[in-house]
This record gives structure tokens, C-alpha cells and sequence, in this order.
């Protein structure tokens, strides 16, 4: 899977979530561009300050950004997917289809996996330093 095609999948899903359980963009988006789009932890952090740019995230993204950490590519592949994701979450978690209770527990479900990916990914070693970075 291209990395586009990854950040795009990403986007929609965080943005699905998001607008299902309201969890929070960083929390979802951070460690899933770094283990699925190969972001590196600056790289995913950058992306998803800019794909928030207006009105809250400029002086973040523009820090990222200047240091060459974001790709724009990728920030427009998942804000697309975002988008999606948003207005069909949203549209399912107010259809009154999902109770609130399965919400709270699909959240913390996603946090909990995420988290435990990014522990054990870590501990094992498998992390993602930027290339402008590694040397």
C-alpha cells in the first residue's frame, strides 16, 4: 500500500472515529501515520498540526513544516479522508444506532490498542526517526 493510499485510509477512519467518539485527532492520527503511512513521530505530528491549520495549528504546522517535516501530499490525502470520515462518524454516532455506552467503549478500545502498539513497537525497538534526523 502506497503511502498516500495509507494516509488517505488513515484520514478516513480517524475522521470516522472522530466523528463517531469524538476522540481527538492527535490521539488517533499521530500513532497511526507513523505505523501505517511510515511518518516518522516529527512527520505525523507535523501532518496532523497542519491538516488542523485553520484556525488553531499555523504556528505549530508552520514550525514542522519549516523544518521539512510535512508533507503536503499527505496532509491533503488525509484531510480528504478526514472529511469523509467526519460526516459519515457523525451522521452514525447521532443516528441514535450505537448506544453511548458502545461509543465510551469503542474509544477506549482504539486508545488502548493504539497505545499498546505504540509501547510494544517501541520496547521492540521499531521506531520511526526521520530520515532528515537519523544521521
Amino acid at each position: 500500500m502506497s503511502a498516500l493510499f495509507a494516509a488517505l485510509v488513515i484520514g478516513t477512519v480517524a475522521g470516522t472515529l472522530i466523528g463517531t467518539i469524538g476522540a481527538g485527532a492527535g490521539a488517533l492520527l499521530v500513532p497511526s501515520l507513523m505505523f501505517f503511512a511510515g511518518q516518522s513521530m516529527q512527520g505525523a505530528v507535523g501532518v496532523t498540526l497542519a491538516m488542523q491549520t485553520i484556525p488553531v495549528g499555523i504556528g505549530g504546522a508552520y514550525l514542522y513544516y519549516k523544518q521539512g517535516l510535512i508533507d503536503l501530499w499527505v496532509v491533503a490525502a488525509v484531510a480528504i479522508g478526514m472529511l469523509a470520515g467526519i460526516l459519515g462518524g457523525g451522521a452514525l454516532a447521532t443516528s441514535g444506532k450505537i448506544s453511548p455506552v458502545k461509543l465510551e467503549l469503542l474509544l477506549g478500545v482504539v486508545l488502548v490498542v493504539l497505545g499498546g502498539v505504540t509501547i510494544a513497537k517501541t520496547l521492540l525497538g521499531y521506531t520511526t526517526v526521520h530520515p532528515k534526523r537519523n544521521s
